[in-house]
């Protein structure tokens, strides 16, 4: 991870860049907040991406979070967290 970037492959194996916007904490498990970067693009997305750190060390990896529940309740944290912080900042 280079300033916080990360990039992932997609399904079908394309590469896409994202900054990490958060990590976190929430019910037992680790938490990446993330914004696609769009290359060539000045505009600004406030589309966040959730996903899970499964596995340790060496073999820790990102997965998508397949369970409606769990992702609904690691997105309120998300909000949450974002909040807390934003008012923290006034």
């Amino acid at each position: 991870m280079e300033d916080n970037i990360l990039i992932l492959e997609d399904e079908q194996g394309n590469p896409a860049e994202f900054m990490v916007y958060d990590v976190y904490e929430f019910n037992g498990n680790t938490y990446f907040a993330l914004i696609e970067v769009i290359e060539g693009s000045t505009e600004e997305t406030d589309e966040v991406v959730i996903m899970r750190v499964e596995g340790e060390g060496d073999d820790a990896e990102l997965v998508a979070i397949d369970d409606e529940g769990e992702l609904e309740a690691a997105f309120d944290e998300f909000v949450r967290r974002d909040d807390e912080f934003a008012e923290e900042d006034n």
